[in-house]
C-alpha cells in the first residue's frame, strides 16, 4: 500500500518547486489545487480564456516585491507570475478574483482567476486583502518618511542661505522646527529598562543612545533633557524608522539584549544552587 503523502510534504515539494523558479522566495503564504487565467477583453466584452492552468500560490519573497501570486502552469513552461505590492487592485465576482495587470507603456490588462474550489478563492481573496493593507500602510509610511527628509533638508538649506545672506547673524526658523535624532532617540530610550534586576537602569538607556561626535561640545538637542522633549505621533514614527535603519542601534540593541540573558541565566544557575544547598 502506498503511503499517504502528507500536507506538510505537499507543501514543501511545491516550495521547492517554486524556489527553483525563483531562489528568492522564502515561504508558501498561501495556495489553491487548481485555477484558470481569462483576460477580459473590452472590445468584445467578455472574458477570454487564456493557456495558464494549474496550481495557484501566493508567495512570500526576501527582497522587493515582497509577495507574489504564481500559477504553476500545466499547459506550457511559462508560469504566470504577478507581483504583489500596496498598490494592488482585486475584487471578488463569482466565480472569479478579478485584478488589474500593469505593463510597461500604461498598459493595463483586466485578469480574473477562475477557482476549482470557491472555499480557496475565498481564502485567497481574504489572504490578499490582508497582505495589500499591510504593504499599503508600509508604503505609504516610507514615503512619508521621504517626503519628510526632503522638506527637512529644503529648510536647512534655505536658513544656510538665509545665514549666508546676513552674515554671523542666526537664524531661528519657528515655523518649522526640525525634531533633533539624537535628542528623540534619548526620549525614546530613556525610559527603556533592559539592565539585569538590581542594576542601573539609566545606564542601559545611556548605552543605547546614539553617542554624539564629541562630548566637550554638545549639541543643541543634547542639552534639552529627553523627558521635556515631547513627541507627537509623527515625530515618534519619523524617530523609529529612522532608528531601526541604523545599524548601531541594531548592534547596540542586540548587544543589551544578549548581556541581559545572560545576566538571568546566570542567575537562575545560581538561584537553584542555593536551593540545592539550603537542602542538604
Amino acid at each position: 500500500m502506498a503511503a499517504t503523502i502528507t500536507e506538510e510534504a505537499r507543501r514543501n515539494a511545491n516550495l521547492r518547486v517554486l524556489q527553483r523558479l525563483d531562489s528568492s522566495i522564502l515561504d508558501i503564504a498561501g495556495s489553491a489545487t487548481h485555477v484558470v487565467l481569462y483576460e477580459f477583453d473590452n472590445s468584445e466584452q467578455k472574458w477570454e480564456k487564456r493557456n495558464v492552468e494549474g496550481s495557484l500560490f501566493v508567495s512570500k519573497r526576501s527582497d522587493s516585491p515582497r509577495f507574489k501570486l504564481v500559477v504553476l502552469n500545466r499547459n506550457s513552461r511559462d508560469n504566470f507570475e504577478v507581483p504583489v505590492t500596496g498598490k494592488f487592485q482585486m475584487q471578488v465576482r463569482d466565480p472569479y478574483l478579478i485584478f488589474r495587470e500593469e505593463k510597461a507603456g500604461n498598459q493595463t490588462k483586466i485578469l480574473g482567476i477562475w477557482f476549482h474550489d470557491g472555499k480557496e478563492r475565498e481564502a485567497v481573496s481574504v489572504l490578499l486583502k490582508k497582505i495589500v493593507d499591510s504593504l499599503s500602510r508600509i508604503e505609504e509610511m516610507e514615503e512619508q518618511h521621504a517626503e519628510n527628509g526632503k522638506q527637512v533638508l529644503g529648510e536647512q538649506q534655505t536658513a544656510s542661505s538665509s545665514e549666508d545672506a546676513k552674515g554671523d547673524a542666526p537664524v531661528e526658523n519657528e515655523q518649522s522646527p526640525v525634531v533633533d535624532e539624537d535628542a528623540a532617540a534619548s526620549a525614546l530610550l530613556s525610559p527603556l529598562t533592559l539592565s539585569q534586576q538590581g542594576g542601573d537602569s539609566s545606564t542601559a538607556a545611556t548605552a543605547l543612545a546614539p553617542s554624539s561626535g564629541s562630548a566637550a561640545s554638545p549639541s543643541p538637542g543634547q542639552n534639552a533633557s529627553p523627558q521635556n522633549l515631547v513627541l507627537d505621533k509623527k515625530s515618534l514614527q519619523l524617530s523609529l524608522l529612522s532608528l531601526i535603519q541604523d545599524e548601531r542601534f541594531l548592534d547596540l540593541i542586540h548587544a543589551q539584549y544578549l548581556k541581559v540573558v545572560h545576566t538571568r541565566a546566570n542567575r537562575d544557575v545560581q538561584q537553584k544552587s542555593g536551593s540545592s544547598g539550603n537542602g542538604n
